[in-house]
């Protein structure tokens, strides 16, 4: 808890309430410092295997061989079981936190299919459960959630100041648990970039849902590799930025139209 001073109604008062903890994790793999992240220290050793496979560090959960992470010291220790070399190119992402990433590699993902399809009331639905389940978000604000979901209920959850944190930690988890990501809804409450479009891609999520708005760089992105983004997913309705035709009731008239 914190103490401030709070301005209401005209007067002062001093009151003491939760806000959002941050601090860098630093993580090491095979001996070699490879990054430091600034997130929320909430499932940690979800953010580093999410972080690695993301950067295509590791292609599965038996390449790694331990994972330990210290949190006084802000160390994440990681063993593989294969040689690793550090790759010399960071790039700064446009993240709240100012993520890290080595490479965005788009090619050698793949078009998803027309065949996901999704009910215009779903997103709302979804996006309710998430606030509901965000914990942190409702005791202090200033902090990202991002969920999966198979369109009924949310499978994972994960909150970080960072959204590209959140998402790592959700595609971290998925890994431990072996939860499939492939043909499920990836959910955001932050900014969609082409890094976070990235990540859903990589996870084989075919609708990317956030309550705020897309970037030009993802938009394009999703256009090309069959995403469906949902944006500004708020009480009043949302805004459809690609692959509109998943979407049952538009793909009905689509389909009436071409007739």
């Amino acid at each position: 808890m914190h103490r401030i001073v709070r301005y209401r109604g005209g007067s002062f008062e001093t009151v003491e309430i939760p806000v959002v903890e941050e601090q860098s994790l630093t993580i090491f793999v095979n001996g070699h410092e490879l990054a430091t992240l600034l997130c929320t220290p909430v499932k940690l050793d979800y953010l580093v295997l999410g972080f690695l496979s993301f950067e295509g560090i590791i292609r599965a959960l038996d390449e790694v061989k331990s994972l330990e992470v210290f949190l006084e010291e802000a160390v994440a220790d990681v063993r593989l079981t294969k040689t690793f070399i550090p790759p010399r190119r960071r790039i700064l992402t446009s993240g709240c936190t100012g993520g890290i990433t080595f490479s965005m590699p788009m090619e050698g993902l793949k078009v998803f299919p027309e065949e996901a399809v999704l009910c215009p009331e779903q997103p709302f639905d979804l996006m309710k459960q998430l606030y509901a389940e965000a914990y942190l978000y409702r005791e202090s604000r200033g902090i990202h959630a991002a969920a999966l979901s198979d369109g009924k209920r949310l499978l994972l959850v994960a909150e970080d100041v960072g959204r590209h944190n959140a998402l790592d930690k959700i595609h971290g988890e998925a890994l431990m648990q072996g939860i499939p990501t492939v043909g499920n809804i990836l959910l955001s409450t932050g900014r969609i970039s082409s890094e976070m479009l990235r990540k859903g891609a990589h996870m084989r999520t075919p609708f990317v849902v956030s309550r705020t708005s897309p970037t030009s760089l993802a938009i394009a992105a999703a256009k090309r590799f069959g995403i469906t983004v949902i944006g500004y997913c708020r009480s009043e309705g949302f805004n459809v930025y690609s692959h509109p035709e998943r979407l049952l009731p538009q793909r009905v008239a689509l389909a009436a139209t071409s007739h």
